[in-house]
């Protein structure tokens, strides 16, 4: 094959390579707005689940948990749903800070979680309060029409 030929079809072939990678790594636009209003929904929601324990408000922890909800915290301790309802009229928070720029991560349409920093004061009633900050997940799913929290972890910061 002359050379003139064999970099043609080199050229043509490395084209052809170069397409088809883009074309696998391409990806749809992302909807700015769509995500934005996502991320303030999900936050206030996230932001009402903090005010909800603040108040010992079971009910309104009852409603944002999902019944397969997991919640692990900073100290590694493990709450079910129901086992978080029962500890949440003693769990005695006093105050809690949420951090700026939390930042949404979006899985699929009907699920997607919030990344945050909060701070938080409190302790068992009795002990002395203590203050921890902490980098937050906390992940939603959409079920029957409206969004609740299924699995919420923090890792404290330093």
């Amino acid at each position: 094959m002359p050379m003139i030929a064999r970099r043609s079809l080199l050229l043509s072939t490395a084209a052809m390579v170069a397409f088809g990678l883009s074309a696998c790594t391409t990806t749809p636009a992302a909807d700015p707005d769509g995500d934005a209003a996502l991320l303030a929904h999900l936050m206030a929601l996230e932001t009402g689940s903090w005010q909800h324990v603040l108040d010992r408000d079971v009910a309104g922890m009852q409603a944002f948990l999902a019944d397969d909800a997991l919640l692990v915290f900073g100290d590694g301790r493990r709450f079910t749903k129901a086992e978080f309802l029962k500890a949440v009229p003693s769990f005695g928070l006093s105050a809690f800070t949420i951090g700026p720029n939390p930042q949404l991560l979006r899985f699929a349409p009907d699920v997607a979680a919030v990344v945050y920093t909060v701070s938080y004061t409190g302790g068992p009633a009795g002990a002395a309060p203590t203050t921890l900050s902490v980098t937050a997940s906390s992940t939603f799913a959409r079920r029957g029409g409206r969004w609740v929290s299924v699995h919420y972890q923090e890792t404290p910061t330093r």
